[in-house]
């Protein structure tokens, strides 16, 4: 039976939870800007050299990697949401099923790689250290490097192993950044994801903790959050892409260059938490404008 496109689009958007968000940016390459309720993504037409180029490296890294496929067909997508441009190689098997998807920065390294569909377990499940030793051994073959400490989590709900290398600049955390890879609970190759957004230049001199507490909770005081419902629970600093959650031009889009900030996390209490857990503010680390925030539900 023919995977459905609904499971072929659960399939990327699981890799995607589990990544932490975005697959990577390119600078300056995005021709329109996202616009909320709108498709963020569009096909590029290229020569058939570059289409031939690009599904020659989808079946050379699925190889690799061990991804299933006997037929592969690529294109080149824009993101407008991302800010990035990537060929797209799927991998089809003998009845046609698509069954891998690889994307490639353009002319460049995987962004990501994803086994589709459900996976039945071949042998018994592996620990933590052979799941990040599988890891390293799959980036090695998709022809990345890694640097770090690597964190191992078990995967929530159909189990398996998530191995991540988080992205640091300048001793600071890049929030969705990074190499990951996914495995299946026995060790069998799942996904990557490899992000490395670019930064904007620090600043050169930094306000404090607390001037940053102190906008962050005058930011939702102006939004009409009440002070008895919330209580300051972290005040940290990180790389992170600004978005318009309390308002601004960004149309519904992360920015595409990442800005050093201290981010305000907030634990709600009373009425508020009965719709809300925690909300994040994000305050420039330099000149202490609103960069935008998160809210976990």
């Amino acid at each position: 039976m023919t995977p459905s496109p609904l499971l072929r689009r659960s399939s990327l958007a699981a890799l995607a939870i589990l990544s932490g968000l975005a697959l990577g940016a390119v600078p300056g390459q995005a021709a329109n800007p996202f616009v909320a309720g709108g498709l963020s993504t569009r096909t590029i037409p290229v020569d058939r050299a570059a289409t031939e180029s690009a599904e020659a490296r989808g079946r050379a890294v699925g190889a690799a990697l061990g991804l299933p496929g006997v037929r592969h067909a690529a294109q080149r997508v824009t993101d407008a949401f991302d800010h990035r441009i990537y060929d797209e190689v799927t991998a089809f098997d003998g009845g046609g099923r698509e069954v891998a998807i690889t994307r490639f920065d353009v002319d460049g390294p995987v962004a990501m790689a994803v086994v589709l569909g459900w996976h039945q377990q071949g042998g018994p499940a592996i620990d933590g250290p052979a799941a990040q030793n599988r890891a390293v051994a799959a980036i090695r073959a998709a022809g990345l490097g890694v640097t770090g400490r690597a964190v191992v989590q078990a995967s929530a709900g159909a189990g398996g192993w998530s191995i991540s290398w988080p992205r640091v600049a300048g001793g600071v955390a890049v929030r969705g950044d990074g190499l990951r890879v996914l495995l299946f609970a026995d060790g069998t190759f799942h996904g990557l994801t490899r992000t490395e957004r670019p930064l904007a230049a620090g600043p050169s001199r930094l306000i404090g903790a607390d001037a940053a507490r102190t906008t962050a909770t005058s930011v939702l005081t102006g939004v009409g959050g009440d002070p008895a419902d919330l209580t300051v629970a972290g005040v940290e600093r990180a790389w992170i892409a600004p978005n318009d959650t309390f308002g601004g031009a960004r149309l519904d889009a992360p920015a595409e260059v990442l800005r050093l900030a201290w981010t305000v996390r907030f634990e709600t209490r009373n009425g508020l938490a009965d719709r809300l857990r925690a909300v994040e503010v994000w305050i420039d680390a330099g000149d202490g404008s609103l960069l935008g925030g998160d809210a976990v539900e």
